[in-house]
């Protein structure tokens, strides 16, 4: 049985995929790796959903993802956390990597991340300083939100 809201449509996606959207979405912009390829060391940083693995050095990590609806049922608002990781010692790389995917996301409207799924407006709201983990590589950590759109059917 469907759930259905005041207008008499089925209710919206739960949007459980934003993060693969995502992260196709910035592979498109150069940001990162292919998320369905082989991670591994190259010109962008491999990608990873959830949690960050340990190898290789240089990667990207999509997580804190959040989907709320307190303003919207079928436009919720999504919060998620980017990290950038670089190679040992390396300050520089994962603070440019960071930069990039702001430009590909900070205050743009309209952005079309897949065929299916889409956001309204999306703003970094936190930018916090690097910090390096237990073995020397530094991690440039930003949070984002984001108004979705409802998603197309395939």
């Amino acid at each position: 049985m469907s759930e259905y809201n005041t207008q008499g449509e089925p209710r919206p996606a739960t949007y459980e995929d934003f993060p693969d959207h995502l992260a196709a979405y910035l592979h498109s912009r150069g940001v990162c790796a292919d998320p369905t390829g082989h991670q591994q060391d190259g010109d962008t940083p491999a990608v990873f959903i959830g949690r960050m693995l340990d190898q290789p050095d240089r990667a990207l990590c999509i997580f804190n993802v959040s989907i709320g609806n307190d303003w919207s049922d079928s436009n919720p608002t999504a919060r998620f956390s980017l990290a950038f990781r670089g190679a040992p010692e390396d300050q520089v790389t994962p603070a440019k990597d960071a930069a990039r995917a702001m430009n590909a996301l900070h205050d743009l409207t309209d952005i079309q991340l897949t065929a299916q799924q889409g956001v309204l407006v999306c703003r970094r709201v936190l930018n916090d300083p690097p910090v390096p983990d237990s073995n020397t590589r530094w991690h440039s950590i930003d949070t984002y939100e984001a108004v979705l759109a409802v998603p197309s059917t395939p």
